[in-house]
């Protein structure tokens, strides 16, 4: 059986391109909102969540800590443009496995996303751990 992972961003095409470069390594699901996102999550259970900060409506941060009393053992990492250290701190506190920041190569997002997901031997190397990274 595939993992899951829930992209969650408001923005539809920043869905659409992650849509396409995630699919090779999992199914992929969707949401537009921080609401829709807590129904996927209580619904379809994903192995991971790609999730946005800055959203209409509930965003990442409060989903971030409802989803994970949701789903304890759920992944979260976080893809926003939000540099600040102080927001990427709240994120990680909150339980959120990674924190990298737009923009991202895509490619690179989909091997950072697969070591996470320990597909492969770079999830054993303790320099994939850092939480917070650019992926450029």
């Amino acid at each position: 059986m595939r993992q899951k992972i829930l992209v969650v961003d408001d923005e539809p095409d920043a869905r659409e391109a992650l849509l396409c470069v995630l699919n090779p390594i999992a199914e992929i699901i969707e949401a537009a909102n921080g609401e829709e996102a807590l129904r996927r999550i209580g619904a379809d259970r994903p192995d991971l969540v790609l999730l946005d900060i800055a959203m209409p409506g509930l965003g990442g941060l409060d989903v971030l800590a409802a989803g994970l009393r949701i789903a304890p053992r759920m992944i979260v990492v976080m893809l926003t443009c939000e540099s600040d250290i102080a927001v990427a701190k709240e994120a990680l506190d909150k339980g959120a496995r990674a924190y990298i920041t737009k923009p991202v190569d895509p490619l690179r997002l989909r091997g950072e996303l697969s070591d996470i997901l320990g597909m492969s031997a770079k999830a054993e190397d303790p320099e994939s751990k850092t939480p917070w990274r650019v992926v450029g």
